[in-house]
């Protein structure tokens, strides 16, 4: 599933006011305080820098198998078998924020809420914290933080990508919530080549859905792609891109993607954005991915998306968004 974005208007955002889940005494107590040091291990080595940001793949197990899915590519570290129990991973999550000084972690998979309880846990260790799901398992409750959800267009489109009944699954988790909760609820389209007639159809069925409001991503190919899913010329792409700006404007409070983010995504800027290797990329530089590696222990990929991908067609909004942000002075929300 594609990493959570930040969500941002064309105006500096407030940053929410973080309420803690409340869901366990791990908020107020040191996670080295209440497990037997001996049962847990060290977390691997990442150098010694801060990072700001970090995402966590808490499980290489999902119940979907979408089409797009970078998490499952080739050269990702993505087998089932390697797993890390749950008091391991809180052991190392908390030792990882206090050395490389995390305030905001992204949950994901796999399905995360496979998982559901360790990353109830987990959350309240970071300031911001916010989950990506695919909503199958329900939407979950908690205050203050982000959860993104992910359709990938209307449901005749997402459904040959996610899976035969998904959207009809996901629509009713996503009306059983409680909508006055305060957790912020994001529906994301990847955008494809596959599912990209439906960008307008999508928002015109969700725009009325009691969601915080509608954001958009776009296909993030490997190198050498062959799916067919992504642009191989980004000119192409552009055409796409005003489509997505165009329902910006037409539902400027429902959908939350930047415009100006969307513009640095057009073939004559991108690659100041990203660079041909990721050099210039402000999601690859900030932010520490935690991949579950061999043997139940964290891997650091390439960058958010793994291994192996071609910079030079990111599709990640995250990734244009914040540039956008730091060349506005504006705060991003984390």
């Amino acid at each position: 599933m594609p990493a959570a974005t930040p969500y941002a208007d064309d105006h500096t955002r407030r940053r929410p006011a973080v309420v803690s889940c409340a869901l366990t005494p791990l908020a107020e107590v040191p996670v080295s305080n209440i497990i037997a040091i001996n049962d847990i291990r060290e977390p691997a080595e990442f150098g010694d820098r801060d990072f700001p940001s970090a995402l966590v793949n808490v499980t290489n197990v999902c119940n979907l198998s979408c089409t797009h899915c970078f998490v499952f590519r080739a050269d990702n570290p993505n087998k089932p078998k390697d797993k890390m129990d749950d008091a391991t991973m809180l052991s190392q999550l908390e030792k990882l924020r206090d050395k490389h000084h995390i305030r905001s972690m992204l949950f994901m998979g796999g399905e995360p809420m496979i998982r559901k309880n360790l990353v109830m846990q987990a959350m309240p260790l970071f300031a911001h914290s916010s989950i990506v799901t695919n909503g199958t398992y329900g939407i979950p409750s908690v205050p203050g933080h982000l959860v993104t959800v992910s359709l990938d267009g209307p449901k005749e489109l997402n459904d040959p990508i996610r899976g035969e009944g998904v959207f009809d699954k996901v629509k009713k988790a996503v009306f059983e919530r409680d909508p006055d909760d305060g957790t912020t609820v994001m529906l994301q389209m990847t955008v494809t080549r596959q599912n990209a007639p439906g960008i307008e159809a999508f928002v015109e069925e969700v725009k009325d859905w009691p969601v915080t409001g509608v954001a958009f991503t776009f296909y993030v190919p490997c190198v050498d792609d062959q799916t067919g899913l992504g642009w191989d010329d980004l000119r192409d792409r552009d055409a796409v891109v005003d489509r997505v700006i165009a329902v910006k404007r037409k539902y400027p409070s429902r959908v939350k993607t930047n415009i100006g983010a969307l513009e640095l995504m057009k073939s004559d800027r991108c690659l100041e954005v990203t660079g041909q290797h990721g050099e210039h990329c402000g999601l690859r530089n900030g932010l520490l991915p935690l991949y579950m590696g061999e043997g139940g222990n964290f891997e650091r990929t390439f960058c958010c998306y793994g291994n192996d991908v071609d910079c030079t067609k990111c599709g990640a909004y995250a990734v244009f968004n914040g540039a956008y942000h730091r060349r506005a002075g504006t705060v991003e929300e984390g």
